[in-house]
């Protein structure tokens, strides 16, 4: 059962509410005589390790051409400051391990105390300090055997983001000696959020920036709400359903995005970190919320929880909703978005993976 006190601090999370080449794409509407013509200008680009897509309308292309530029710049320099993929200050701080307390920029102490947050609320299912034992599994290429267990066994007596310490007053960070910091799962989202900040510091009112199913939506699209498909977890291109927002964020985490197959059997890279193996609660688990940095988190941790224990969760988070798809291809929906999405079991011919 989910514990009540451990909600109070994601109130300060949920107050956090803001409102390689390029494509780009013009579309022009009837004329309104009151106004210019409004246009709707995209652009993508690849950023941390996916497909980034911002997508503005306004008035005047080549100040949203700008305003979408600077929004990638936002983006990029989250990606350099918290990737553990390349030298970076995460990076720096993860080799610092054992080494006592160390000062890393006040951006990253504030997100890895957002991390040790979520950790608490979601009773580890989420856990920043998954690296150690997530390093041992590899997605880009097919591997001919799994991880060996007693590694898995001793890489997760590295795994429990409350031996984390940080200091907000002078922005320390002290990590236990070996201990990983990996901000995949909340990282994406903050920058999404950030990229959404810069669009409207720019005096951009409708707009979507979406890197890789991390989807924060803005205004609306000529009048009406955007309507984003939820993606159906087995069938590309295909969407499990349509939903109408606006001002909000869309999430989805599933166990479709990077796996391998080996012996038969599906291995996804969403860890759970209270195990070390691929989570089996969800295919795929949707979110809507405020901002993107929390849905992020949430996804990935109803991926491990599972229907029951996820949508438990999620009733007793204010203004924040969730589609979750089981193991066994039933869809379950949190009680705001009852009646948008269908519930029952997904068209699919093979949920057993």
């Amino acid at each position: 059962m989910i514990k009540r006190p451990i909600l109070r601090g994601m109130v300060v999370i949920l107050s956090m509410t803001v409102f390689s080449g390029c494509r780009h794409r013009q579309e022009t509407l009837s004329p309104d005589p009151a106004r210019s013509t409004p246009v709707l200008r995209s652009r993508e680009d690849g950023v941390m390790g996916t497909q980034l897509k911002i997508t503005v309308i306004g008035d005047d292309p080549a100040h949203l051409d700008r305003a979408m530029a600077a929004a990638v710049s936002e983006i990029r320099r989250v990606e350099d400051l918290m990737t553990d993929w390349r030298a970076s200050e995460l990076t720096s701080l993860n080799e610092s391990a054992g080494q006592g307390s160390r000062k890393v920029p006040r951006e990253l102490a504030a997100i890895i105390s957002r991390g040790i947050e979520l950790h608490r609320l979601t009773e580890g299912a989420f856990d920043i300090t998954f690296a150690a034992v997530g390093r041992l599994w590899k997605f880009k290429t097919a591997p001919e055997k799994l991880p060996d267990p007693a590694l898995i066994k001793a890489a997760l007596r590295l795994v429990n983001a409350q031996a984390v310490k940080v200091s907000a007053s002078d922005n320390t960070v002290a990590l236990p000696a070996g201990m990983k910091i990996g901000l995949g799962g909340i990282a994406k989202g903050y920058g999404v959020d950030r990229a959404m900040t810069v669009l409207m510091d720019h005096g951009i009112r409708n707009a979507i920036v979406n890197a890789g199913g991390d989807m924060k939506i803005l205004g609306k699209e000529f009048g009406e709400p955007w309507k984003p498909g939820i993606k159906h977890p087995r069938r590309k291109g295909k969407a499990l359903a349509i939903v109408r927002l606006t001002n909000t964020c869309l999430v989805t985490s599933g166990d479709y995005e990077r796996f391998f197959e080996l012996n038969g059997k599906h291995y996804h890279h969403i860890i759970d970190p209270r195990t070390g193996y691929p989570a089996r609660g969800c295919m795929s688990a949707s979110v809507v919320a405020p901002n993107a940095e929390y849905a992020d988190a949430l996804a990935t941790s109803l991926c491990v929880l599972g229907p029951a224990k996820g949508l438990e969760l999620i009733e007793l988070l204010p203004k924040v909703e969730a589609v979750l798809v089981g193991m066994d291809g039933e869809v379950h929906v949190s009680s705001g978005l009852r009646g948008q999405v269908p519930t029952g079991s997904v068209d699919d011919d093979d949920t057993s993976k």
